[in-house]
């Protein structure tokens, strides 16, 4: 089973999306992959996501965003139940202060081995860190659908969200590099995670 790696599109007037042009980069280093770009669109982008999983049946999923402002790669450790949009989404959808999903826990832990990648990209001299807010916005809203949908259809593989500083701050080479690592560290058989080799 291939791993599922998904970025965004466009959003907030910007021509581009940090994670999008690591994607595209991905798709020729391993293009053993399956990959979908999601619109910055609060219906279509979960939409989309759960029929990738129901087609793919992947062996992990790996989401991928920018968030301006950051200087380092953010290992995302929690999704919330909470939609509370700063500005609109592409269709111009603003919802505030309402659940991803009506009776569903308040959080749920990312599925990563969030530990072993953070020590694999330190390793590489990755700039990362963990966070436990992913916002509230589109990123925190695919992080949450991702995670319920899976409880909910008792889908057992990782699955979790990491955050990309902008371009300008890291360039797509470098965080490619990282996310090949990521890819790799999660394809590797149980009992060989953690390690490192040359």
């Amino acid at each position: 089973m291939p791993v599922l790696v998904t970025a965004f599109g466009p959003f907030g007037g910007r021509s581009e999306n940090s994670s999008s042009l690591v994607l595209h980069k991905l798709r020729v280093a391993l293009p053993e992959i399956r990959t979908r770009i999601l619109p910055v669109d609060a219906v279509l982008a979960p939409s989309r996501l759960r029929q990738a999983i129901r087609r793919i049946r992947p062996s992990a999923l790996i989401m991928l965003g920018e968030a301006a402002g950051s200087t380092g790669i953010r290992l995302e450790t929690t999704a919330w139940n909470l939609k509370d949009f700063g500005i609109p989404d592409i269709a111009g959808r603003q919802p505030a202060g309402v659940p991803v999903r009506r009776g569903a826990a308040e959080s749920m832990a990312s599925q990563l081995p969030l530990q072993e990648m953070h020590n694999r990209l330190l390793t590489l001299g990755q700039g990362v860190s963990f966070s436990d807010d992913p916002g509230r916005y589109l990123c925190n809203q695919l992080f949450f659908t991702a995670l319920d949908f899976l409880q909910t259809n008792e889908m057992r593989f990782p699955a979790g969200f990491i955050h990309l500083p902008l371009e300008s701050d890291l360039p797509t080479a470098a965080a490619l590099e990282a996310i090949v690592e990521v890819i790799r560290l999660v394809s590797e058989p149980p009992g060989q995670v953690g390690r490192i080799t040359s």
